[in-house]
């Protein structure tokens, strides 16, 4: 019978460490795997604070084409109407060459119209590069904006991840 006893305390506490054991493994791996789970939190925390700098950034960057964009338009703008307001003069100062019935007006007129064309020159080779620069300004816009647009929609894959993560796991 002190056999017995003793068996059965030997079992009694035999699988009584092997509970303990056992529930201590699991609590070990629970606490493992919510370390884990926040390690990977704040490495995707981290990521969402780089994205949010990079979109805040980027947006600046955006702005400052945008205002350097409509600061070429409106060069572009002026230049072509002043142009358009030199060729008018022009074509008036012709006509009035042709009209002018007083000699000594039709000699400065005609003299005048040299200098008038080749400042309409100018202008136009003026207009021209302003044009250039505008294309230049719009291009370096629409390469920010897709810039913008991919940062974007880093963050949108990021709040789907992290969505994911929040979901109860069944």
């Amino acid at each position: 019978m002190t056999r017995g006893v003793a068996l059965l305390l030997f079992i009694g506490t035999a699988f009584g460490q092997s509970t303990d054991t056992v529930l201590t493994q699991t609590l070990i791996n629970e606490i493992r795997a919510l370390r884990q789970q926040l390690e990977s939190t704040t490495v995707t925390s981290q990521r969402v604070q780089i994205a949010l700098y990079r979109l805040q950034s980027q947006t600046a960057i955006v702005n400052t084409a945008q205002q350097r964009l409509d600061a070429a338009h409106t060069r572009v703008s002026e230049a072509e109407g002043q142009r358009k307001g030199l060729a008018a003069q022009i074509q008036a100062l012709d006509d009035s060459i042709r009209n002018s019935p007083d000699s000594a007006q039709k000699k400065d007129m005609i003299d005048n119209l040299p200098r008038a064309k080749a400042a309409l020159e100018s202008l136009t080779a003026e207009e021209a590069a302003r044009r250039s620069s505008e294309a230049d300004a719009e291009s370096q816009m629409r390469a920010e904006q897709a810039r913008l647009a991919d940062l974007q929609a880093l963050l949108d894959r990021l709040d789907k991840a992290l969505e994911e993560l929040s979901r109860p796991k069944r």
